[in-house]
């Protein structure tokens, strides 16, 4: 009775655990159509890196406690693709993670698809200091992620405002005035591209005997 394909295909990945399309196709003696259904039916990973050219089999990859897994220079994530990966990583960080820190854990430049990620809505981010920090678009998680990034910096929290920052202070408290400090931050965050912490705006207020703005 002949071999069945998939038998012959996990006989191959046994061999050898990484393999692109062309390869399989080539070794096997099926166009790739065939061979991508072949895979499906024995299950497997794309790789993150090298635009998700190389596949292993569902049973290879030992993953770390991030979910990523490495066969030489080829990383595997057991979320799929490089943006499902570094939104996992984001939703799992408590105050996020820089490009350089990301870069370190997949082994890969990751600064371009975080701009694209950015401008797509599929991350938040804040400059602290000379480069941005990137966070969970997700509500609850973004929030706690900023609340632990102020912890960090008790002395910048406190900084007062300049007075084109406190003019915008002013315009989202003027236009929405149920808004807390943390919800005017995150507006001029998202409005004007600059952090403004919670406590720095409450100080604000509480030095021109405005209001108080707690979170």
């Amino acid at each position: 009775m002949p071999e069945k394909p998939t038998d012959q295909l996990r006989q191959l990945l046994e061999r050898h655990p990484c393999w692109m399309l062309t390869e399989l196709a080539k070794a096997l003696g099926y166009a790739q159509i065939s061979v991508r259904r072949f895979l499906k039916q024995i299950g497997y990973f794309r790789s993150y890196s090298d635009n998700g050219k190389w596949y292993t089999s569902r049973s290879q990859p030992v993953f770390d406690r991030d979910g990523l897994w490495r066969y030489k220079a080829i990383g595997f994530s057991r979320h799929g693709s490089l943006i499902a990966t570094i939104r996992s990583l984001l939703d799992k960080s408590s105050t996020g993670l820089s490009a350089g820190e990301l870069g370190g854990k997949l082994h890969h430049p990751c600064d371009g698809v975080l701009s694209s990620m950015y401008q797509g809505g599929r991350l938040d981010r804040i400059r602290v200091g000379r480069a941005f920090r990137y966070l969970s678009p997700q509500s609850w998680i973004n929030r706690r992620q900023r609340v632990a990034l102020e912890a960090r910096q008790p002395t910048a929290a406190a900084a007062p405002l300049s007075a084109q920052v406190a003019v915008w202070v002013l315009v989202e408290c003027i236009k929405q005035p149920q808004l807390r400090a943390d919800q005017i931050a995150a507006h001029i965050q998202a409005r004007r591209q600059l952090t403004v912490s919670t406590e720095s705006i409450n100080s604000f207020f509480e030095q021109h005997g405005l209001k108080k703005v707690r979170i």
